[in-house]
């Protein structure tokens, strides 16, 4: 945060900037600048992100904006991927089994997209995915907040694993945020674990909310939709008990509707 006494030092390193590129920076300017930056960054911080931005082959041709300096922020967690990379990421959230790693922002508009996905509009869900993901990106900006990139689990514990071995090495999540995970949850009695980047050291993955959760979007979309069919001949019950099954899966619809509502505004409120 910017404070009072910074206020001449801010003045000269914009003064500075100006110099650099040929320009006079007016103090209407600068008090924009200050506005928009004063509870969002230190003066250091703005000090390096202004050299980072000068020291970049492509944007530092050109005088940045108080957006230029928020990218270079961006960039310093990891970057925002666009809305493309993000729909990408979105997409494995859909897949029960996956964990991948991806930014609250991706979460926020994975869930908006999921239940467009559910009833097979692919294209509508990438469109809605995309919509609310540039609405949220956009207001994160405005407020100066950075990505924030945390692990989306599965129930696959070999896959989870892979995933935070990547997220660790990509600089996504560090060791004391990947020891607030566990393996999947049909996995309870396993040892499973991971190595640190680079360093050798093994780290155990402890328990989240976010596989139970996603189990139980799993099991209530089974009582709507009733079970799927069997592995083999042998398995496949007689009429009788597919006629009982499918009265079964009638009763307790309307129930398991209200509860997936209540399980996706629950999700939507946190």
């Amino acid at each position: 945060m910017l404070f009072d006494k910074d206020r001449d030092a801010f003045s000269k390193l914009l003064d500075d900037l100006g110099d650099h590129y040929g320009r006079l920076v007016s103090v209407r300017v600068k008090t924009t600048w200050w506005r928009l930056l004063e509870t969002k960054l230190d003066l250091a911080t703005l000090r390096e992100a202004l050299d980072q931005h000068l020291l970049d082959g492509a944007r530092g041709r050109y005088f940045p904006q108080p957006s230029d300096v928020l990218v270079v922020l961006e960039r310093a967690v990891g970057g925002r991927p666009s809305a493309d990379e993000a729909w990408a990421l979105g997409l494995e959230t859909f897949d029960e089994a996956a964990t991948v790693c991806v930014t609250d922002e991706i979460l926020l508009a994975s869930a908006a997209a999921a239940p467009v996905w559910e009833i097979g509009d692919k294209v509508g869900a990438r469109m809605a995915f995309k919509a609310a993901y540039e609405r949220v990106v956009t207001e994160r900006r405005i407020q100066g907040q950075r990505p924030r990139w945390q692990l989306s689990l599965g129930w696959d514990g070999e896959r989870r694993v892979l995933a935070v071995q990547a997220a660790l090495e990509a600089g996504r999540l560090s060791l004391t945020q990947a020891r607030s995970f566990l393996p999947a949850p049909d996995l309870p009695g396993s040892a499973v674990r991971i190595a640190g980047p680079r360093s050798g050291q093994v780290v155990a993955l402890p328990i989240d909310e976010e596989a139970a959760r996603r189990q139980r979007w799993r099991a209530l979309r089974e009582a709507i939709h009733g079970r799927q069919g069997h592995a083999n001949d042998a398995e496949r019950p007689n009429e009788t008990v597919i006629a009982t099954e499918r009265e079964r899966s009638a009763q307790h619809k309307p129930q398991a509707l209200a509860d997936l509502e209540q399980l996706q505004a629950s999700q939507d409120a946190s």
